[in-house]
C-alpha cells in the first residue's frame, strides 16, 4: 500500500481558539451543540468530511482522494462555506465569540493550516507567540495525554498515543533533555522507519498572541508540554527547518502507520478492511497484543468518502481521520476493537461497550474508562464496516 494521506483538524480545538479558553468537552451535556453555536455551523455539517473547516488545506474529493490547496484557495473555500451556514446562537456564546471574530475564521484557518515546506527561516505569523507553557512531564507520558489541535495532523497525534501505549518508555528514552534552565531536547526520528535522524528543539511552542492559549497539540495534563514539543520536533524534522521555529502547516495530512514507524524504528504492515474478513482483522490485533493491550503500535483510519450504508455523523466517527488502536475485548461472544480519537473527545456511539476496559500495563492492572477522552470499544463487524484500514509498526 502506498503512503496514506489522512488528516482532519480537531474542530473542538478550533472552538477553544474562538472562545479563547480551554473547554472540558466531555463534561458538557451537549458538547457538539455547544461547538455548533461557537462555530455557527450546524452539527451535521461540522463533522461532514467535505466541510473545509475540518481540512482547510486538504480537499477530500468524491473519489476519496485528497487534493492539496494553496493558502488563498483554502481561505476562499472556508469563507464560501461559512457564508451559507446559520445556527441559533445563545447570547452567552454570541458575546464570547462576536461576529467580527467569526469573520476572521477563514483567515485564521488558512494561517494555521497552509504553508510552504522546507523554509529555513523562523516561522512567526503575526497571530502567534512562541512560549514555554509548562513542564515537559508532570508524570510518565500516558496514552491519553496527546490532544490534537487546530491542524490536520491526526495521523501523527494518533501515532504518538499508540506508541506511548504500546511502548511506554519509547518517548522517555527518545528524548535527551537539557538542564532545567535550558530545556533543549534532542529528539530522534527514523526516516522510512529505518534510518535514525536527530534534531534539537526547545520547549517554546506556538500559542495565541497575548492570551497564550493552545493552538496545536497539547496534553490532557494542563501544565505538561511533551505532546506539544514532540509535535514541534516532528514539524521541524518533516520540513527540514534549521531554526527553533518550524512551520507547522506542511505536516497536515499524512500516514499514521508511517508515523508510528518513524517514532519507533520499525517495519510497517497495512490491512485494507474491505479486503479482509473480520476474523483476519481481530487476528492481527491479537497477534500484536498481550493481555488484550497492543504491544506494537497500531492505528486505524476512516474513509474519505463513506461507503453506502455508513453514516459517520450518526455514529460520531470522523471521516479521513486516524485513530489509535489500543487493543481488543471479548464480551458476550463478540469481539470489540478498542480505539482512541486523538481529539481527546467525540467517542463513537455505534455498537460500543459501556463501562471500563480492563487490561495490564507493565505488570499492573489498568481500568480504562470507555466513552470518555475519546476512548471507545467498537464491535468488530462495525469496525470493519466503518474503518477503511488498520496498520501496525514493529
Amino acid at each position: 500500500m502506498s503512503e496514506l494521506k489522512i488528516g482532519v483538524t480537531n474542530p473542538f480545538a478550533l472552538g477553544e481558539l474562538l472562545m479563547q479558553k480551554h473547554i472540558k468537552w466531555d463534561t458538557l451535556t451537549d458538547p457538539e451543540g455547544t461547538l455548533s453555536e461557537i462555530l455557527n455551523v450546524p452539527v451535521a455539517e461540522i463533522f461532514n468530511v467535505k466541510n473545509p473547516i475540518l481540512s482547510p488545506s486538504l480537499k477530500v474529493l468524491d473519489s476519496g482522494e485528497v487534493e492539496d490547496l494553496k493558502p488563498a484557495d483554502a481561505e476562499k473555500r472556508v469563507a464560501d462555506f461559512l457564508s451559507v451556514q446559520k445556527v441559533t446562537r445563545s447570547a452567552a456564546i454570541t458575546r464570547k465569540v462576536p461576529k467580527e471574530r467569526l469573520e476572521q475564521l477563514p483567515q485564521l484557518l488558512a494561517d494555521l493550516n497552509t504553508g510552504v515546506a522546507g523554509t529555513n527561516v523562523p516561522w512567526k505569523p503575526a497571530n502567534i507567540d512562541w512560549f514555554d507553557m509548562g513542564d515537559y512531564f508532570e508524570d510518565l507520558n500516558e496514552f491519553n495525554d496527546p490532544i490534537q489541535g487546530a491542524l490536520g495532523d491526526c495521523y501523527y497525534i494518533a501515532a504518538l498515543s499508540s506508541v506511548v501505549w504500546a511502548r511506554p518508555y519509547t518517548i522517555v528514552n527518545m528524548i535527551r533533555p537539557g538542564t532545567e534552565s535550558n530545556p533543549i531536547h534532542r529528539v530522534v526520528f527514523y526516516k522510512d522507519g529505518t534510518t535514525a535522524q536527530s534534531l534539537e528543539v526547545t520547549e517554546n511552542v506556538p500559542v495565541t498572541k497575548t492570551t497564550h492559549n493552545w493552538i496545536y497539540a497539547r496534553s490532557l495534563d494542563a501544565t505538561e508540554v511533551w505532546p506539544a514539543v514532540m509535535e514541534k520536533a516532528y514539524a521541524k524534522w518533516r520540513t527540514g527547518n534549521t531554526t527553533d521555529f518550524p512551520e507547522y502547516p506542511p505536516i497536515a495530512g499524512g500516514d499514521p502507520v508511517m508515523a508510528c514507524a518513524q517514532l519507533i524504528k520499525g517495519a510497517r504492515t497495512y490491512y485494507s478492511n474491505p479486503s479482509k474478513t473480520a476474523a483476519q482483522i481481530i487476528t492481527l490485533v491479537r497477534a500484536n497484543s498481550l493481555t488484550k493491550r497492543t504491544v506494537n503500535p497500531m492505528v486505524a483510519w476512516t474513509y474519505g468518502t463513506p461507503p453506502t450504508g455508513v453514516n459517520y455523523t450518526a455514529a460520531k466517527i470522523a471521516g479521513n481521520h486516524a485513530y489509535s488502536v489500543l487493543g481488543w475485548e471479548y464480551h458476550n461472544s463478540t469481539y470489540y476493537v478498542v480505539l482512541r480519537n486523538p481529539w481527546g473527545t467525540y467517542s463513537a456511539v455505534l455498537d460500543v461497550l459501556p463501562g471500563n476496559w480492563n487490561t495490564v500495563l507493565m505488570g499492573t492492572p489498568v481500568n480504562v474508562p470507555l466513552n470518555a477522552n475519546g476512548v471507545f470499544a467498537m464491535k468488530l463487524d462495525t469496525f470493519k464496516k466503518y474503518f477503511a484500514g488498520i496498520g501496525v509498526a514493529k
